[in-house]
C-alpha cells in the first residue's frame, strides 16, 4: 500500500493515478480558508487538498468531487481516517454533471495538467492529467457559477497557460487577486503559477517562491510555507 504521510493525516494512493505532490503541497498551503464556511474541491483525488485545508480550519463544510471511482474510495477512506471525517462529502461524479444546492466561499482544484496534449490511451490516467480546451472552459464557467459572491477560488497550472485561464476566466466574472509564481528551482524558473480569483476587480498582488536550490535542497521559503504539513524534517535534507 502506498501511503505518505502528513503530521496530522495520512494519505493512502494505492488506486489514485496521481500521488500526492509539490504542486498539492504549494496549493494546499497558500489556500487560506479561514474566512469559509463552505468549501468545494474539485476533482480531489486522494483527497489531499481537502485534508490540508480542513487542517487549517476543521468548521468548514466541505464537498469533494471525484470522477474516478476507485480514486473516490481512496478519498473517502482518507477523509474518514482523519480527524475531520463529519465534516466532507465525496461525491464520486464529473464535476460538470455534479449540481449542488448551494454556492461556496471556497473553492479550489488542482486541474488536468495537459491541455489539448497529446494521450497515453489509458483513460483513467488521461482524465486525470489531460482536458480540452472546451471542458476546461466549461470548467471555470461552472466554478463561476458555484462561488458565492465574496468567495474565493485558488488554482494552480502550469506557467505556459496562464494567459489562457486568466481569458477565460475574466469572461465567466472572475478576477485575479493574487498571483504566485512558482520557481522548480534557482535554475528552472516559471514551472507554475497558483492565482486566486474573486469576483470583484482588485488590484493584483504577485509574489515568487522557490522550491529547490541549486544543490537540490529546499529553499529556506519553501520549508517555512509547508512546515505545518510535512511528516518529515526538510532542513535535514539541505
Amino acid at each position: 500500500m502506498s501511503v505518505f504521510r502528513f503530521q496530522h493525516f495520512d494519505v493512502i494512493q494505492s488506486k489514485n493515478p496521481l500521488k500526492v505532490g509539490t504542486d498539492s503541497m504549494l496549493l494546499g498551503s497558500f489556500i487560506d480558508p479561514a474566512s469559509a464556511s463552505t468549501a468545494l474541491d474539485i476533482g480531489a483525488g486522494t483527497g489531499v487538498l481537502s485534508l490540508m485545508v480542513l487542517q487549517k480550519n476543521p468548521s468548514i463544510q466541505l464537498d469533494a468531487v471525484e470522477i474516478h471511482s476507485d480514486a473516490a474510495e481512496e478519498c473517502t477512506l482518507n477523509l474518514k481516517n482523519s480527524p475531520w471525517g463529519n465534516s466532507t462529502q465525496i461525491h464520486a461524479i464529473d464535476f460538470l454533471a455534479f449540481y449542488p444546492s448551494k454556492q461556496y466561499d471556497l473553492i479550489f482544484s488542482n486541474p488536468p495538467f495537459y491541455l489539448d496534449g497529446l494521450k497515453s490511451g489509458d483513460k483513467q490516467i488521461d482524465q486525470a492529467k489531460h482536458i480540452s480546451r472546451e471542458t476546461y472552459e466549461l470548467f471555470i464557467q461552472k466554478t463561476s457559477k458555484l462561488l458565492s459572491e465574496n468567495g474565493r477560488f485558488y488554482v494552480i497550472v502550469p506557467f505556459d497557460q496562464f494567459d489562457y485561464l486568466l481569458n477565460v476566466a475574466k469572461q465567466n466574472g472572475l478576477y485575479p487577486s493574487q498571483k504566485i509564481t512558482i520557481h522548480s528551482s534557482e535554475e528552472k524558473l516559471n514551472s507554475r503559477v497558483i492565482l486566486m480569483f474573486t469576483k470583484c476587480e482588485e488590484t493584483l498582488i504577485e509574489s515568487t517562491l522557490t522550491v529547490r536550490l541549486k544543490g537540490g535542497g529546499y529553499t529556506p521559503e519553501y520549508i517555512a510555507l509547508t512546515k505545518n504539513y510535512h511528516h518529515t524534517d526538510l532542513t535535514a535534507k539541505n
